[in-house]
């Protein structure tokens, strides 16, 4: 939703006129009269004034060569991030800078969100921002600082002037530089990038403006998507969130593409479009992919794989295709009506839209296919009424009709009847005018093992993607309860599992019951930083060259560069003689395949698997694979995470543990443990969250530094802003050193049924997707302020949180109800609900997850009974009661 922050003309003007417009500005702030259509920065001025992060002087004026101060770019960076609304609400904080009334609240909510740093002292406000400083602000926006520590370890020379970057600068230049958020300039043969030279108003415009493709600022107002349909004035855009979209293209509507000013012949379909919007009518169009080079193939499905994003298709040569598709890829029906890949059978002809390069970047189609074979499990049998319902891979169901000609093939029997088809049997089902000929059982319920190699996995929809020995690839649901067995984990969850691991399955009504990883006899893979990691098996000091055994015992050996940088025992700039044999190492390659970087310690990690405490005996599998016995020293010292007096009694077989070695025995042991926390508060600024533990009710707060791994389901790269308060994370501590977060999937909408006597509940959530889920005995489930234990504390309609609990069970929480009288939505901003309970606030999240609430809020009138939803005293949920 588009909000408009009112300041004062004062206001605006103190900031020479340029940061927030009037709502009566708003109309015509995209023009100005000194940014001509031919200058090298309009398109992005143009952009960023009609998403209010910039506006002009009364005058009408931009002044694009004026430069721009520290505080303004801060100022900048913060709406950019699409924070302005929030800015107030940190007004009252105690800042320690001397900045205008009406900045108070921006630069306390940048130092929030990292932006700036206190303990820097660099933040000047009224000094001009220069590239350097602009560099380091532009990093920290799109939240790449974690990125800078490595390449600084680079020494390459990007710039001819690169002896005048500050040096710390120099880091956040290499990054800015790496993701196209600043450029250098070409002299001579070279390039220079200028650091001290201050930051012109155009030139911070197209940084910002370049920063898109990095943040997540996307709404009903600003979004990209690609063309469904072009019919008039009217525009149809399948959006990135699979929302469909028709907007309405005016005169004055501004088109752009390749960097200039265009017009509507420059949008085609299936091109991918930027766009802002106000009230439906399109005000900027950017052509991201102008779908030039596009061509077109007509096919026939031959099957989907929705989970996968995978789509087998028959041309009419006969030829099958296989292509990977974008989550993005919009896929549509002749008449226009959105859909998915779940929406696919065989049989149906469709037309895909493929880019230059090959991939699909749209799918029409032409016509549903009449259907002769049916493969997935059996759900239901009705005998009486000869009909069976399957359940296939994508988790949709066809009704198949049966008649007295039905031929049943049931492996081991000769002669089999109906009446032995069981539900949970996987089956083929082969049909002639919708009527089944024969059923080919291919798997009995229960009765066979399955093995293959993992291609893909989603925790969150615990969906997993299974590759066969013959090549065949298989989408599995998992079931909530089903029994994950890693060697190295005590209780591992379905997020431990990795792309490239080895398993065997077993099935239950066509969900996995089991699943047992056969390659991992060790720690999980702890170089999730993209490093290399081991033991040392042999130093070539003269040629420079190290070998090490992986942690799949593999022996490797690479050339040590000259420049390497090297860690050793925690000690920076050693050399490579102080790496020793059995050495602890994690190594990083360059692109010749050349260490450049080395971080070794005297330190062994494995796998206990026993301990003879009369004498002081400890054998262990490391992650090299090999099994040794180490004598323990009488003084040892062991460290468990949130234990007091720990002693070798405490060690468990099969526990993950780092050793320290002196003189062949071991004086030191961190053990590995994991404990799961519900998230009740995120800090970006600090980088720390706090957590409720799940079985003792306690909360406690976890810092989160460069070195610790945060793993949270469809997020490469996450940080911790990924995490979000009401999460249920993952905490694994290597001693008292926390070393990874991992945000553990977890089902969160409505209860449709309670099966108290078998301890089932099943569970309808946002996308409209039923599950059911198995409730271990004993779990809790917390209801307001009291807890319980049994299932009849739940009830159809409860809004409910069911997460994994540190002991097995599940924890379930029962969001809180209040049902109210509405009084009325908020007129300017529609961002409150009115009621006779008191006024509620709508966070845009709410928006995203329901997405009919602008339908709903329009039909609420004065009086109407309506449920409210809260967790944590936020609004979560909110439906009509009457």
């Amino acid at each position: 939703m588009k909000r408009f922050i009112p300041l004062s003309l004062a206001g605006v003007l103190a900031v020479t006129g340029w940061m927030t417009p009037l709502p009566a500005q708003a109309a015509s702030q995209a023009n100005f009269r000194d940014v001509a259509k031919s200058h090298w920065a309009n398109q992005a001025i143009t952009k960023l004034a009609l998403r209010d992060v910039v506006s002009g002087y009364e005058d009408g004026s931009f002044r694009p060569t004026e430069s721009v101060t520290q505080l303004q770019a801060v100022v900048l960076a913060i709406r950019n991030m699409g924070l302005a609304e929030q800015a107030p609400l940190y007004k009252s904080k105690t800042i320690p800078y001397t900045v205008p009334d009406w900045a108070k609240g921006d630069i306390a909510l940048a130092i929030e969100k990292g932006l700036l740093k206190t303990e820097e002292k660099t933040f000047s406000p009224d000094s001009p921002a220069t590239r350097a400083w602009v560099a380091q602000l532009m990093v920290r926006m799109v939240g790449k600082e974690s990125e800078t520590n490595l390449l600084s370890l680079q020494d390459s020379a990007t710039f001819i002037d690169q002896k005048d970057i500050p040096n710390w600068a120099t880091s956040y230049v290499k990054t800015a530089v790496k993701y196209e958020l600043l450029t250098g300039y070409q002299e001579g043969g070279g390039y220079s990038f200028k650091p001290n030279r201050a930051v012109t108003r155009a030139e911070i415009a197209a940084m910002l403006s370049g920063s898109d493709k990095l943040l997540n600022i996307e709404n009903d107002q600003v979004h990209s998507g690609y063309v469904q349909a072009l019919a008039g004035d009217k525009i149809s855009i399948k959006r990135t969130n699979g929302q469909l979209v028709t907007h309405t293209i005016t005169k004055d509507t501004l088109f752009y593409a390749n960097g200039k000013a265009a017009d509507i012949e420059q949008v085609k379909p299936s091109a991918r479009l930027f766009v802002i919007v106000e009230d439906g009518k399109l005000r900027y169009v950017e052509v991201l992919d102008s779908a030039e080079g596009n061509q077109t193939i007509n096919a026939e499905v031959e099957k989907s794989y929705p989970d996968e994003g995978m789509l087998v298709v028959k041309t009419d040569k006969g030829d099958l295709l296989t292509y990977q598709l974008d989550k993005q890829t919009p896929v549509t029906s002749g008449s226009g009506t959105a859909g998915s890949l779940k929406d696919l059978t065989k049989g149906d002809a469709v037309l895909l839209t493929l880019s230059s390069t090959g991939s699909v970047v749209s799918i029409t189609r032409i016509r549903e296919g009449s259907e002769n074979e049916v493969q997935g499990t059996v759900h239901d049998i009705d005998m009486v009424g000869k009909l069976l319902m399957v359940k296939t891979a994508g988790g949709a169901f066809k009704a198949v009709q049966l008649d007295a000609n039905t031929v049943l093939e049931y492996k081991g029997k000769r002669f089999p009847t109906m009446d032995e088809l069981r539900v949970g049997d996987s089956v083929q089902v082969e049909m002639k005018s919708g009527v089944a000929f024969k059923i080919a059982v291919l798997t009995v319920k229960g009765e066979e093992v399955l093995n293959g190699m993992v291609k893909s996995i989603n925790p969150a929809e615990r969906f997993i993607t299974v590759q066969d020995a013959k090549g065949a690839i298989q989408a599995y649901r998992v079931a909530d309860n089903a029994a994950i067995t890693i060697a190295g984990l005590a209780k591992p969850l379905l997020a431990d599992v990795k792309v490239g691991d080895s398993i065997d399955m077993k099935l239950d009504n066509n969900l996995l019951s089991s699943l047992t990883v056969k390659n991992r006899t060790a720690s999980p893979d702890i170089s999730q930083s993209g490093m290399l990691t081991g033991a040392v098996f042999a130093v070539d000091t003269s040629n420079r060259i190290l070998s090490f055994k992986n942690t799949k015992g593999d022996l490797t050996a690479y050339e040590v560069s000259k420049d390497a940088s090297y860690i050793v025992d925690g000690i920076s700039n050693p050399t490579i003689s102080d790496i020793k044999k059995d050495m602890n190492i994690s190594v990083q390659l360059d692109h010749d395949k050349k260490i450049i970087y080395i971080n070794a310690d005297n330190r062994a990690k494995g796998q206990v698997i026993s301990v003879n405490k009369d004498d002081r005996l400890l054998t262990v599998k490391l992650i090299t694979g090999e099994t040794k016995v180490y004598i323990i020293d009488k003084s040892v010292d062991v460290v468990i995470y949130d234990e007091r007096g720990e002693s070798l009694s405490d060690l468990r077989v099969n526990d993950n543990i780092s050793m320290r070695l002196k003189a062949n025995k071991v004086t030191d042991i961190d053990v590995e443990r994991s404990y799961i926390y519900r998230v009740t508060d995120v800090n970006e600024g600090s980088k720390r969250f706090t957590g409720r533990s799940s079985d003792r009710g306690e909360e406690r707060n976890f810092y989160v530094d460069g070195s610790v791994t945060v793993s949270v389901p469809a997020i490469p790269y996450a940080r911790i802003n990924d995490i979000k308060k009401g999460d249920t994370v993952k905490v694994t501590y290597l001693g008292d050193t926390l070393k990874s977060i991992a945000v553990v999937p977890n089902t969160l909408g409505q209860i449709v049924s309670v099966n108290a006597e078998v301890s089932k509940i099943r569970v309808k959530d946002y996308n409209g997707v039923t599950t059911e889920v198995a409730i271990p005995a004993g779990s809790p489930i917390k209801v307001n302020d009291r807890t319980y234990s049994s299932l009849t504390a739940l009830h159809a309609g409860d809004r409910v949180q069911i997460a994994e609990a540190s002991n097995g069970s599940k924890e379930i929480l029962v969001l809180k109800k209040i049902s109210t009288t509405f009084n009325q939505l908020d007129p300017a901003y529609r961002d409150r609900v009115y009621t006779t309970n008191g006024s509620y606030y709508i966070e845009d999240s709410l928006f995203a997850r329901q997405p009919n609430l602008n339908q709903l809020l329009d039909s609420l009138k004065r009086g109407d009974k309506v449920n409210l939803y809260l967790m944590d005293d936020k609004l979560f949920d909110i439906e009509k009661a009457n």
